[in-house]
């Protein structure tokens, strides 16, 4: 069937306007989950969290989490996870007008939405940058990562089950400050047994911490091991992994306007240059890149590699990897999709063989792209 639009807004019954990019995640059962703030035609933002998820069967439906879990009002937008381990669904926050607090809403199907503030069951420093929460499914714990006010140090609420904890990953390994508007990301290398966070330094440079269970943790300069470009002056890094190769990739805007990828295989990291190989759409200076691994299945027999971006034409773009050669699909006007603002999220869905993309329309309308076999 190929790449196929849909309007999530107008397709669900009482979904209201959004603002601020969504978060989106796959559970169980195969539903998926787009997350993002109401839009409030006075003050931009409401406050509230709304959720708009489906089975197979594509049928959409929405609610209000922050009303169903009384949970703190939202400063911009959430970062959504699942914790397989206890088989349930997260969203960490900043609370509203910036109140510092790393707030969370987490569901399972026996208690339902529920609300915590993961800075006082921590006794963690205060927030600057949005949270970024993730899974190591190798010790099934919790992660949530982000940039304290604390000189531009790195923290992370960790939660394997026995309460949560806080961790200065810059103090503990001598890293130095990351850039004072840079909010961090994180995953799970499961093959290798490491957890791997990324965040831009004051430099530009890449920074990369990485921790497994026999010595801890350690950082490193990506930049400075690849010789790559620094990044832009915005943007988030991400990673991802591709288990069909045992390797890493990080996706980042440089400061040369292109898009970069860091790639790791057998001990050492390398830098392409996405944008130079393929003739793409030149990215947004403030592009922060999503990327994922199309593992091989049953509807995918040959595992590909997959990086969304917003262009300086407000559209979304695709660069895609299959058998050693990187591809471009101008992904939005081919399907005839609308205007982007802000970033694409996007997942992968293995066993229906289907990839999935969503972002914030110039409408307030929350737009999902989807590619199925």
């Amino acid at each position: 069937m190929g790449w196929e639009t849909k309007n999530l807004t107008t397709a669900t019954s009482g979904a209201p306007h959004a603002v601020y990019q969504p978060t989106a995640w796959l559970f169980a059962q195969f539903t998926r989950h787009v997350v993002f703030q109401g839009y409030d035609s006075t003050t931009g933002g409401d406050g509230q969290l709304y959720e708009l998820y489906c089975s197979e069967s594509d049928d959409w439906s929405v609610k209000n989490l922050v009303s169903e879990a009384g949970g703190s009002a939202a400063a911009t937008y959430g970062n959504g996870y699942i914790w397989a381990h206890q088989g349930s669904q997260h969203v960490v926050y900043q609370g509203q007008l910036f109140d510092g607090h790393v707030h969370e809403l987490w569901y399972t199907e026996d208690d339902g939405w529920n609300a915590n503030d993961l800075t006082n069951a921590a006794h963690a420093p205060l927030a600057l940058s949005q949270p970024y929460g993730y899974e190591t499914y190798y010790d099934g714990a919790q992660r949530v990562v982000y940039q304290a006010r604390d000189g531009g140090h790195i923290h992370e609420l960790n939660n394997a089950g026995n309460g949560w904890h806080d961790l200065d990953l810059t103090a503990l390994t001598g890293a130095p400050p990351c850039a004072p508007d840079a909010a961090p990301t994180g995953y799970s290398f499961e093959g290798q047994k490491t957890a791997h966070v990324l965040v831009r330094g004051g430099d530009g440079h890449i920074l990369e911490f990485w921790a497994d269970d026999a010595s801890g943790w350690h950082w490193g300069d990506l930049t400075a091991q690849t010789g790559a470009p620094a990044s832009g002056d915005a943007g988030t890094v991400s990673g991802y992994v591709f288990r069909g190769e045992g390797s890493q990739h990080v996706v980042y805007v440089g400061i040369d306007h292109h898009m970069h990828e860091l790639w790791w295989l057998a001990g050492a990291w390398h830098d392409h240059d996405l944008t130079a190989a393929t003739g793409a759409a030149v990215p947004s200076p403030t592009a922060s890149p999503a990327g994922y691994a199309f593992e091989a299945g049953l509807f995918q027999p040959v595992a590909t590699q997959h990086v969304l971006y917003t262009g300086t034409d407000e559209l979304v773009h695709e660069l895609w990897w299959s058998g050693g050669v990187w591809h471009v699909n101008d992904i939005a006007a081919r399907v005839g999709a609308p205007p982007i603002v802000g970033d694409p999220v996007a997942f992968v869905e293995v066993d229906e063989g289907t990839q999935n993309v969503f972002y914030l329309s110039d409408a307030h309308e929350i737009i999902e792209l989807r590619w199925r076999p």
